[in-house]
């Protein structure tokens, strides 16, 4: 079951979204469960309670809370990097507003359903893609860590250290060995730290800074290479290419 979530003070478009997408849905054979909220308020006290989606078509021009203090809200309060936020607007010029919170994608109003189309089923791509993992070698034991949990790796002597939202864990190896097995969200920003962007809030030339209010030093030699990932992989989930 994919869960979808669609939040604007505007019922008509609400049940128009709504319709739009069950009948999506069916051409793409996947069983959905919508709910609808008319309010910042609304779906941020839901989530709160515990109410788990996969997307989040968010409006931004809600009247009191709006979409980007709900979207701030599930990324750094909710510390939830896995729901896809899709914001929809009337307005253009919110890149850099919503940059920090990562959104999946960002559309003008009135939105069509190829965009629908396309931005669910790039959705539903992403979360598949998402259910991999890491595997590492400890003596004779091999352990499996979630993919998506993964925030950065970070060499440390001839150890690897494993930082994920949750906590960390170590084992012997070398960052340059684990590269090229890693998903494409994953880059090397210095010989010691190979980061997954979507647990990054800021970029900066030269450093990286990531969810947990961590810092990271781009090294020069990763600089370019850095940028050019960070472009590309921006223009992939946001249609965005200002960076």
């Amino acid at each position: 079951m994919y869960r979808i979530g669609i939040c604007d003070d505007d019922k008509i478009l609400c049940a128009s979204l709504e319709e739009e997408i069950n009948g999506i849905s069916k051409e793409l054979a996947i069983k959905t469960e919508i709910d609808v909220w008319y309010s910042g308020e609304g779906i941020q006290n839901d989530l709160q309670k515990g109410i788990e989606l996969d997307l989040i078509f968010l409006d931004i021009e809600l009247v009191q809370k709006n979409g980007i203090a709900v979207g701030d809200f599930i990324r750094n309060e909710m510390e939830d990097m896995q729901t896809h936020i899709v914001y929809i607007s009337s307005k253009e010029g919110y890149a850099m507003q919503l940059f920090k919170i990562q959104p999946l994608d960002f559309l003008i109003k009135p939105v069509s359903r190829e965009q629908l189309r396309e931005v669910l089923s790039r959705s539903i791509r992403q979360k598949r893609s998402a259910d991999t993992y890491f595997e590492y070698q400890k003596g004779s034991s091999v352990f499996r860590i979630p993919v998506k949990d993964i925030a950065y790796f970070m060499s440390m002597d001839k150890k690897i250290v494993i930082v994920k939202k949750d906590g960390e864990e170590i084992f012997y190896g070398k960052l340059k060995n684990i590269a090229g097995n890693l998903p494409a969200e994953f880059i090397m920003i210095h010989q010691s730290y190979i980061i997954n962007q979507t647990y990054v809030s800021e970029y900066s030339y030269e450093t990286v800074k990531m969810i947990n209010g961590e810092n990271l030093n781009i090294s020069k030699p990763y600089r370019k290479e850095t940028r050019s990932r960070i472009k590309q992989y921006q223009k992939a989930n946001m249609g965005d290419d200002s960076i």
